[in-house]
């Protein structure tokens, strides 16, 4: 739910992705990929800082989603980012992502291209 991507600016070959994905089953499960037919790859980046320096990774093993829990992929924390983006992402459109998971599959998604998070992610 809650689901959006950045627009890309001018040229950019990057983007990033934001979602909050709900484990509504009795197992935890574990986010282990993603793809879009838009971007050349699609990782799973973590956000933290070290002092005053912002650092971004790309998180390794996978994404915990705990049993009847839920995980945000928001900014300033983990989120999807887009490499090698073949098409820039315009306001208005949608972009599809397949998330696969290491119980559930492969699970569709959509991502409404804006400029910011939907309004019921704004009080999280």
């Amino acid at each position: 739910r809650d689901a959006w991507a950045s627009p890309t600016p001018g040229g950019a070959q990057v983007s990033a992705g934001y979602l909050t994905i709900v484990n509504g089953a009795e197992a935890a499960d574990t986010l282990v990929s993603a793809t879009s037919p838009r971007a050349a790859s699609v990782e799973v980046h973590e956000m933290s800082m070290d002092g005053a320096v912002m650092r971004m990774r790309q998180v390794t093993g996978g994404l915990a989603i705990p049993s009847g829990g839920e995980v945000s992929l928001a900014p300033g924390g983990n989120h999807l980012m887009f490499m090698g983006v073949t098409q820039p992402f315009a306001e208005g459109e949608s972009i599809p992502v397949t998330l696969t998971f290491a119980n559930a599959g492969a699970v569709e998604v959509q991502l409404p291209v804006q400029r910011e998070a939907p309004m019921a992610m704004g009080g999280h």
